[in-house]
């Protein structure tokens, strides 16, 4: 019979049914609610601290958000120089707009979060406020006290009254001392602010003493009594003696000035090459002796521009008094009947022609000559009064009778086509401007005046019209004379 087979079992019997084994140990008697209480608690912690956290984050965004209004409220007081007016102002709208915005949050304890947060940056606020006006104040403070010395150095540079001088510069310091008491500046600041305003007034005096007899041995003796190079290093020195002399001969050398002085200037730069101080320092010395040189070669230049300058307006005058005695004596000439004869309607219309021609002639003449000489241009006169005048002479119908009457013939017959020409074209609009401005002033000089409506004003101007009904008889008239006589 066959044996049946065994197996010896190498572990030992268990109640626990198979599966997953855990570490939990239930306690017999407790029941299953009570052995998830441990869970349960851990869980409601990590929510709490969830909530804050998100409260927290929630909080900060908001504050956050309100500060970048608040900063725009700090900004608007920036340049306020009280204080207190400063800390209301921002305390009225600080609280307006944080009652504002609190409102508008559900959540207590995140507006609690908001309120605690910002009760911290309010010292912050007041202190940068209070730190702003005090900026200000010493900004508004220090323009002012400048506006103050800048007048006090004006009134100094201009006068000449030394016991104005002694007032205006112990006024700066005075005001100088001031502000150094209210903003509570250190002895060695005072004292470089002191320094400053003896130097700014020591170089005032420079400006005025430079130019005049001994003006320099005065700025040297200003200098010693000051003791200057206490303040006024010697490159300082030299720069602000440099600047005085440019702007004086600056002054005497403006270009096209009939006064402009150059001999004068030239000796101030001759005197400027030589300044020593009293301690030895020569003012020629480095960039300023390269100045001083430029500053000479400049002069010397523009000094032969103008005495080309003064020439020709030696000579405009000389010709301008030739030309107008000539223009005088030429009209005189047509217009003087001597024995108390007044002169004819067609002896003043001639020589307003005349004088007309005689200016628009001397005008293109000297445009076109610009370089032409004072004989030339004196030429040009004697040759333009013979030709005017041989022109008047041929005209006059008074010695008609003594002349080869086919040339006064042919001019009159020319002037009376010329304007009754002219006359055409003026009613047609197509006269020329500069004919028509030459019968404007020939008809407002003899009296033909009307007034016309020009940019809204009144404008009077010779009447060509009326002038030409008169005119134009007369040269008719003035040609059948002649046609009788031959």
């Amino acid at each position: 019979m066959p044996k049946i087979p065994t197996f010896t079992a190498k572990g030992r019997i268990t109640s626990e049914a198979t599966g997953v084994r855990t570490g939990i140990e239930v306690s017999p008697t407790a029941s299953v609610a009570a052995a998830l209480l441990p869970a349960a608690k851990s869980l409601e912690d990590y929510s709490i601290k969830k909530r804050d956290t998100a409260e927290k984050i929630e909080a900060a965004k908001k504050v956050f958000e309100i500060k970048g209004e608040l900063d725009k409220y700090l900004e608007s007081e920036k340049e306020n120089i009280n204080d207190e007016d400063a800390i209301n102002n921002f305390k009225t709208k600080y609280n307006n707009y944080i009652n504002q915005q609190l409102g508008g949050v559900k959540n207590n304890r995140v507006k609690k979060r908001i309120q605690q947060n910002l009760d911290l940056e309010y010292s912050e606020y007041v202190y940068n406020i209070k730190n702003n006006s005090y900026k200000a104040l010493e900004k508004e403070s220090l323009t002012t006290i400048n506006n103050d010395l800048n007048s006090l150095s004006g009134k100094y540079a201009t006068s000449d009254n030394p016991i104005l001088k002694i007032k205006y510069k112990t006024q700066a310091k005075e005001k100088i001392k001031q502000f150094a008491e209210d903003f509570d500046l250190p002895k060695n600041v005072l004292d470089k602010k002191l320094e400053a305003v003896d130097r700014d007034f020591l170089l005032a005096d420079m400006q005025q003493f430079v130019g005049k007899v001994n003006g320099a041995s005065e700025i040297k003796k200003l200098d010693d009594s000051l003791n200057g190079t206490k303040f006024l290093n010697d490159q300082d020195f030299g720069k602000g003696i440099f600047a005085a002399y440019n702007n004086k001969i600056s002054e005497l050398t403006v270009q096209n000035d009939p006064n402009a002085n150059y001999d004068r200037a030239l000796e101030l730069i001759d005197e400027l090459k030589t300044f020593k101080r009293s301690n030895g320092y020569s003012v020629k010395t480095g960039e300023i002796s390269v100045q001083i040189d430029n500053l000479e070669q400049k002069i010397l230049l523009e000094e032969g521009r103008h005495k080309n300058f003064i020439r020709k307006l030696g000579n405009n005058k000389r010709f301008n008094d030739f030309s107008k005695d000539s223009k005088t004596s030429l009209l005189k000439s047509i217009t003087d009947k001597r024995a108390g004869i007044p002169a004819t309607l067609e002896d003043r219309l001639m020589a307003n022609e005349i004088e007309a021609e005689y200016d628009q002639m001397i005008s293109d003449y000297i445009d076109g000559n610009p370089e032409a000489s004072l004989d030339d241009k004196k030429s040009f006169v004697r040759n333009l009064t013979s030709t005017l005048n041989n022109i008047y002479q041929d005209r006059k119908i008074s010695n008609l009778k003594s002349r080869s009457f086919n040339e006064d013939t042919f001019d009159i017959i020319a002037e009376k086509n010329r304007v009754m020409k002219d006359a055409k074209l003026l009613s047609q609009g197509d006269l020329n401007p500069r004919v028509r401005a030459k019968y404007e002033k020939i008809a407002k000089i003899n009296g033909y005046i009307t007034t016309v409506i020009e940019n809204d004003k009144k404008v009077t101007k010779g009447d060509i019209g009326a002038f030409f009904n008169d005119y134009l008889p007369i040269l008719i008239r003035q040609v059948k004379a002649t046609e009788s006589m031959e």
